[in-house]
């Protein structure tokens, strides 16, 4: 081989080198540039992120104020309910007490009746189809207001 065809060859192998450094040089300013794109984008996506992150600690308050008073309200118709079935259980007991109490006046006044000779009672053979003492929404009241201001039948 002679010294020119040494020299191209030479000559070839560096240009070869140059292009194949110049190429990695691309490749890697341009891997560069990817790499700070991508940190700028994922930068934005962290920006984003940290305000939807105030969003849902916002949205997480008003969650847990609502789900508070939402057990606030419960616990509270829950007293009022207890509190309706007491009433509810006195209001029997006393309904019940009143029969008790109306049942013994009938009884007193029955008596009372059964003693006194101006009263003419059931068994009189003028009234032998009036009923006893009982109680009738109207008729008990005026027979109570009778007996109370001392008048009498017949």
């Amino acid at each position: 081989m002679d010294t020119s065809t040494v020299m191209w060859v030479i000559v070839a192998i560096v240009v070869a080198l140059v292009v194949i450094a110049a190429a990695v040089a691309l490749t890697r300013r341009a891997s560069a540039k990817k790499q700070e794109r991508d940190r700028e984008r994922a930068g934005e996506l962290r920006e984003q992120a940290a305000a939807t992150q105030k969003g849902i600690r916002r949205r997480q308050a008003e969650t847990d104020a609502a789900e508070a008073r939402a057990r606030e309200i419960r616990a509270e118709a829950d007293r009022k309910l207890a509190e309706a079935k007491r009433l509810e259980a006195d209001v029997r007991d006393q309904k019940s007490t009143l029969h008790d109490h109306v049942q013994r006046r009938d009884e007193v006044l029955r008596e009372a009746d059964d003693l006194d000779p101006d009263v003419e009672t059931a068994a009189d053979p003028d009234h032998a189809g009036h009923e006893d003492h009982e109680d009738h929404e109207d008729g008990e009241a005026m027979e109570s207001s009778q007996r109370s201001t001392g008048q009498h039948r017949g």
